[in-house]
Formats: structure tokens, sequence, C-alpha cells
């Protein structure tokens, strides 16, 4: 049977779907990660803004266009969040929501809406058995390390869809990683909030890095919580040899008073002591942050005081979304702020977002890293630092999937040019 898996949203999803895939496939499918015509859809959705809900369903229609007669399975966050979107589609046979994604390859041929409560999942991290028995076709490996959340921000839906947050064995971790790292340079730890890895098992994430640290691969964190950063945790971090310095520190807000009305458990003054902490350990780490833009009751004073906060910080880069009422929240119940208001301040924000970066990749110039080549763009070979610092090579022994020292030149399209030294040799 032709399958064809199309995934939105985080690189949970992601990593969810590509584990559906590989059972799939091991069940001798035809499995296609590209839009393209099948037998079968499995559309894997998201639900962290109202676009992203949008787009999954208007997904639904495309998916018909192109395979008239194609049964569609819907899954993830979307489907959790209000399966009656999705059951009384034309042509979508099976709904499941962010539990249960395991069980496809046995519904395949089945019928019927699947989504069961969040709760369902509260007690245990879901397993795929099959994990061990199956390789990672990408160039850099995602491992899901945790699942679900207990922070209650005032604007998500997470913790509602996807649970209370529970942590994957340790064990299970390192053997996976392990497996990777043979045909894998980088294994990236992925989660809801990998923050909180460790607590439901009486450990914490420096554990977790602690039992990775021997392994012949670069290890990255996804995004995580300030919070759990510590004198000890950076202790761990410097002594691991295949650590990448790229800290990815969702701050939403750089104004006390929206922070606090945002339900995130931390001022600005305690975030930039976080940042300086990283910095002195890291001298060329990129650290990097998602704002929410225009959320509720966020006065131009406080906007006034986030631009002048973030521009202090100095990120490396921003990922920037203007508020959207996820209907639900505390914060869907507070006064919204205007929609004009909301877009002139992303221009605003976008325009020092840009600015920071070409003032970081600027500082990169002379710089000599490691880089791991991941795919072949516009006669370049392009690939990733350590520190997450984008680089695009012109050399034939530059390729993909393998590892490089490259010295760091100007700043170019969205990262820098790089000069090719030489090919680093596997230990």
């Amino acid at each position: 049977m032709k399958i064809s898996m199309l995934t939105l949203g985080c690189k949970v999803n992601q990593y969810e779907a590509d584990e559906i895939a590989r059972m799939l496939r091991k069940r001798g499918h035809e499995v296609s990660t590209n839009l393209e015509p099948s037998d079968v859809f499995i559309l894997s959705t998201c639900a962290v803004t109202n676009e992203a809900e949008r787009k999954s369903r208007q997904m639904i229609a495309k998916l018909e266009k192109i395979s008239p007669n194609a049964k569609i399975i819907v899954c993830g966050c979307a489907s959790q969040n209000d399966a009656s979107k999705f059951v009384n589609k034309p042509n979508v046979t099976l709904v499941l929501g962010t539990a249960g994604k395991n069980w496809i390859p046995d519904l395949i041929e089945k019928t019927g809406n699947y989504v069961v409560d969040p709760a369902f999942d509260y007690e245990y991290f879901e397993e795929n058995n099959e994990r061990e028995k199956v390789k990672s076709k990408r160039t850099r490996a995602y491992v899901k390390v945790q699942d679900g959340c207990n922070n209650y921000c005032s604007y998500c839906l997470i913790p509602y869809i996807r649970g209370r947050s529970r942590s994957r064995d340790l064990e299970s971790i390192v053997v996976e990683v392990f497996r990777l790292a043979k045909t894998h340079h980088e294994i990236v730890l992925t989660g809801i909030n990998i923050s909180d890895w460790g607590k439901d098992l009486g450990m914490d994430l420096g554990v977790l890095l602690s039992s990775l640290s021997t392994i012949n691969a670069r290890i990255r964190l996804s995004s995580f919580e300030m919070n759990v950063i510590t004198p000890d945790l950076i202790k761990i971090m410097t002594n691991m040899p295949n650590f990448c310095d790229h800290f990815h520190l969702s701050m939403q807000s750089a104004c006390d008073k929206t922070l606090k009305a945002m339900n995130r458990h931390y001022t600005v003054a305690e975030f930039k002591k976080k940042v300086e902490m990283l910095r002195q350990a890291f001298p060329r780490c990129a650290i990097t942050t998602d704002l929410i833009i225009g959320f509720p009751e966020e006065t131009d004073e406080d906007f006034a005081e986030t631009l002048k906060n973030v521009q202090e910080i100095g990120f490396a880069d921003m990922h920037l979304f203007p508020y959207s009422i996820r209907k639900g929240t505390v914060a869907s119940d507070m006064v919204q702020v205007d929609g004009e208001t909301v877009k002139k301040r992303v221009i605003e924000m976008t325009a020092l977002r840009n600015k920071m970066k070409q003032d970081f990749l600027s500082k990169e110039h002379g710089m000599i890293y490691e880089v791991l080549f991941e795919q072949e763009k516009d006669g370049y070979v392009v690939g990733h630092a350590r520190n997450f610092t984008k680089v695009y090579v012109k050399n034939e022994l530059a390729k993909p999937n393998t590892l490089a020292m490259v010295r760091m030149g100007k700043p170019y399209q969205d990262g820098v040019l790089g000069d090719f030294l030489k090919v680093c040799e596997d230990d």
C-alpha cells in the first residue's frame, strides 16, 4: 500500500511521525514523506496557534484533490483539541489524538474516532518497542525523551492536549542514542518540555546528559526553560566533549508584568543572569529564544520594555509569534490587543531580530568551527556549526553527512560563508 506521511508542527510531531513511518515500512508498506498521490494519507496535526489548526484543516482538502479516493488518517494536537473538526470530513476514515499514535499501523484498515482523554497518557511515556530495529534516514537524528507539560502557561493549550509531564526511561534513551550515533554525527534531544526530564524518575537533565557524554556524536538540546540552568548543569555540559553550545531558551516576553500574566515563573533579571552564566561558560555560544508579540493587556510601555531588554540580551536569533487566542486558556478571557497594534509590534521586533542576528554573524568572522554538512543548495553545501550557525561552503570535499573544520567568513543569506579547511577524522 502506498502511504504518504504529512507532518505539521514541532520536532516532537516529526519524531512521532518518523516512528509511525518505520513501523509501516516494516509491515511492507511503501511510505513517503512527500505530498503525492497515495492510497492512504496520515496527517499529523498541530494546535499551538489558531493558524496551525487552520492549516491542519486546510490540508485535508488538499489531500482530497491529490487523491480523491485515498483514505485520510488524522492524528496529533489539532485532532486531540477538537476531533469534531475532522471526523466528518470527506475521506477521513480514522482520527486519533496525541496518545496512541503507535496504534496506527494496526488500525490502518479501521474507521472511527480513537481520540482518548489526555489522562490516558498521564502515567507513562508511550514507547515504540520496534524502535531499536529501524534506522533514521535524516542527517541529524531526533530522539524524543519527554512528553507533556506541567507549566500551564496562561496562553497555552499543550498541557491539556499532551497531558502531564512524563519522562522516557533513561536506559531506553541511551540505547537509541548509541544506535543512532553509528550512522549520525548529531543527535537532538527533543520533547514538549525537556527541562522536566527525570523529575518523575528521581533524576534530572544533568543525569541524562552525563549518560550521553561518551557517545561518538554531537548532542544538541532542543528548546528548554531557563529555570533548569544551574552551576551543576553547566559544569556537566562544559565537560561533555560532544555537547553543542546552542541554547534555545523560551523567554516569551522581556517584561516582568507580562511574564507574570503569562504564568512564566521568572523575572527578566533572573533570565539575564542565566544568560550571563551560559556565556561565561561558553563564550561563543548562540542563545536564541521565542517571543509572543501582542499578549493580552500588553501596553505600549510593556512592549517598549521588552524591546529594551531583548536588545540588552542580544539574542543570536528569535522566533516571533503574534499572540494567538487559544479558547479555554486563561489568556483567552483577558483584554486583547488590537490586530493593527500587534502587526506594528511584530514589524518593529522583526527589525531588531534581524539586526541582532547580523551582529552575531558578523562576530563569527574568522572563527574556526566543526560543521556538520547536511544538504546541497544553490551550488553550496550547507551545514551547521555546534552553536547552530548556518554555514555555506563551496568545496567538493564538503558533502552531506560529513563533519569538517571550517573558518567562518562574512554573513551570507541566513548564515555565513565558510572557508573549508579539512574533513574531521572519525574517532
